[in-house]
């Protein structure tokens, strides 16, 4: 057994040119791996206890160890998650999944499952383990590192909370004390190949949940510039995509805040160079970025500085066509919200009062909407008293939020006469000083 990086070619993303065609070059930079988290904010994943709910459709999915360590007593198993898509996949091909939810699931991800990258054969996507109490009644733990389904083999220890690491004068080192090294499946070129890596663990008590995360990242560099990469969610690359950071954005504390992360598809400008993010590739293990022969404002991109990309999509309420092109000339702001998001409620009352202050002809609000109950949309638009248009994230052919890399809310775009993006994630009375002042200087 070797220790491998453990990503996987991932489908490339591609950024669009607004006109012609260009001879861009692909470069490929080495990778190295490192332990830890680099410049990457400290975060965990929920991975929850076996649900005993026959009628659950997670319920045949569940992982239940022949045997848990002498000596815990009150024991409950559950499982970490490494690849929720190839679980999903090879449970639907064995039968642990119906077709109905399969597709569900499908229709809720805008998921399309790439069979080059997917066994039906079952790979050993999640790691086992068991929580309890020890004889003092104290809440322990045991992690199936070897991944053989028997805990009986494996060491009991008391997983450090949650608070207890964000609270400590070095979170990332903390998170590390309480890391073991598991065995699993990585899934590439046809076959499955055991590795191995560290997992960090946490307890949160009240939401009976444990907490974890691969403290593994990759760095390389271009023109002098320091680049991180690890995968944006979970631990593979071919389903997820990757997250990209640039250690000139670390601030005081050497962390790049959430918001100034990269995905692929996205453009890096270093150097002087525009960079579009291909993906990584482990076969050789590099990070593949594609160098673009064009300017920032004749690219379409979801950044900052370039074009924004076109969409043509439906009026939630009156069923018509909303198409972004059409707004060309005046300054608008594209917010994508959901239910279920408190944040994107609490901006609505800014955001008429911002709507009631400007005109038509100057600036536009378009809601971009993550599908959901259709009648609680309605009933969430009618009593915020929204006048903007809302558009249906999946009611253009593309998925708006596909278009845009929406992966949290609330988003927001404000987008000038020219089509190009002044402003990503400009929030609350920031947005209002914002387009007003805009406003008032082409008035001048």
């Amino acid at each position: 057994m070797r220790r491998a990086l453990y990503f996987a070619l991932p489908a490339l993303a591609a950024a669009a040119l607004a006109a012609g065609c260009s001879e861009n070059r692909v470069i490929e930079l080495p990778l190295t791996e490192k332990t830890g988290f680099g410049p990457f904010t400290l975060s965990y994943g929920a991975s929850g206890i076996n649900t005993d709910d026959r009628e659950n459709p997670w319920y045949n999915l569940n992982l239940n160890p022949l045997s848990a360590p002498d000596g815990m007593t009150d024991v409950r198993y559950g499982s970490i998650e490494t690849d929720i898509y190839q679980s999903v996949y090879q449970g639907y091909h064995s039968g642990q999944i119906t077709p109905e939810f399969y597709r569900n699931l499908q229709a809720g991800w805008n998921w399309v499952p790439d069979t080059l990258i997917l066994s039906k054969s079952p790979v050993r996507t999640r790691i086992a383990f068991a929580v309890g109490k020890d004889s003092a009644g104290r809440t322990v733990t045991a992690i199936d590192t070897d991944n053989d389904m028997d805990l009986a083999d494996e060491e009991t220890f008391i997983p450090a909370g949650t608070d207890e690491i964000y609270a400590s004068e070095n979170p990332d080192s903390a998170a590390l004390a309480n890391t073991v090294m598991v065995c699993v499946d990585k899934y590439a070129d046809g076959r499955a190949e055991e590795i191995t890596i560290p997992l960090s663990v946490a307890w949160r008590e009240k939401q009976n949940y444990l907490f974890t995360n691969f403290p593994v990242y990759s760095e390389t560099e271009y023109k002098g510039e320091r680049i991180a990469v690890r995968p944006r969610q979970y631990r593979s690359f071919d389903n997820y995509g990757l997250e990209l950071a640039l250690f000139r954005d670390a601030d005081t504390s050497g962390k790049v805040s959430f918001g100034h992360t990269y995905k692929a598809g996205d453009i890096l400008d270093i150097g002087g160079d525009l960079l579009m993010i291909k993906g990584v590739d482990t076969a050789d293990n590099t990070l593949k970025l594609e160098k673009m022969n064009a300017p920032a404002e004749e690219i379409y991109a979801a950044q900052k500085g370039f074009l924004a990309k076109p969409f043509a999509g439906r009026e939630f309420t009156s069923g018509r066509e909303i198409r972004l092109e059409d707004f060309r000339g005046k300054y608008v702001l594209l917010d994508f919200w959901a239910l279920g998001c408190p944040p994107c409620i609490h901006e609505f009352p800014i955001l008429k009062e911002l709507y009631q202050k400007t005109g038509r002809d100057d600036f536009e609000i378009i809601g971009i909407i993550c599908p959901g109950d259709s009648q609680l949309i309605e009933k969430t638009i009618a009593s915020s008293g929204l006048p903007w248009p809302q558009v249906m994230a999946d009611s253009d052919e593309s998925n708006i939020n596909t278009s845009y890399g929406i992966y949290y809310y609330p988003t927001t775009f404000l987008i000038g006469p020219d089509g190009v993006i002044l402003e990503k994630d400009i929030r609350g009375r920031d947005i209002e000083t914002k387009v007003l002042s805009l406003i008032g200087e082409n008035e001048d």
